[in-house]
């Protein structure tokens, strides 16, 4: 009787399927090989991605620096900017849960993208801005914003290591002070969205 339970189980083993090593192998290089793609498109366009290649649900941002050698086009940067608005948002909801360490590191992403997304959309104006008094104001006007945004940006990142430091008070204290000045951020990135959606709209008329 014993003989012929080992062997009943012995042909259950072989009749049911097994993931062999090579099949094995096959999917862990695929997933990897995507992963790595991801990887490469993100570093390339400097674009965030939500939630990609967890295998758990998840609302974290992953946040891309933007590549030294970034050599995007115009409607890259513009999507890259409206990103990072809504990174602004994401930001919000980590200080106030009181992640200091993770809101300094999107903080520092946000400055790096914003920076460089926005240069590359002044850049383009400046090179499709004819020489008439008013597209030129329109332009310093999109100029300035673009420089109160990244003072914002800055802003942020001073007063979170001040935060890490202990320079703001208790958490409580330092979550408020930090949430007024990324509200303002906010305001500044829709300030600046807005005036690029206005040279827009002008020079399709």
């Amino acid at each position: 009787p014993l003989r012929s339970h080992k062997i009943a189980n012995c042909e259950r083993c072989l009749s049911s399927p097994r993931q062999t090593i090579t099949n094995r192998k096959s999917s862990q290089t695929k997933e990897m090989d995507r992963l790595s793609f991801s990887r490469i498109i993100c570093g390339t366009l400097g674009i965030l991605i939500i939630g990609s290649g967890s295998p758990e649900p998840s609302n974290a941002i992953e946040f891309v620096p933007a590549s030294p050698a970034f050599q995007g086009t115009y409607q890259d940067a513009k999507e890259i900017l409206i990103a990072q608005r809504i990174a602004v948002n994401n930001i919000s909801d980590v200080i106030a849960n009181g992640n200091m360490e993770e809101a300094g590191f999107k903080i520092m992403q946000l400055s790096a993208q914003t920076s460089a997304a926005g240069k590359l959309v002044l850049d383009h104006f400046q090179e499709n801005t004819s020489g008439d008094s008013i597209n030129m104001l329109r332009f310093l006007s999109c100029q300035k914003k673009f420089a109160t945004l990244l003072e914002y940006c800055d802003g942020c990142g001073l007063k979170l290591q001040g935060a890490l430091k202990g320079k703001l008070g208790v958490t409580a204290v330092a979550q408020i002070k930090l949430a007024s000045i990324v509200e303002e951020t906010k305001n500044a990135y829709d300030d600046f969205l807005g005036e690029i959606r206005r040279i827009e709209n002008n020079q399709a008329l």
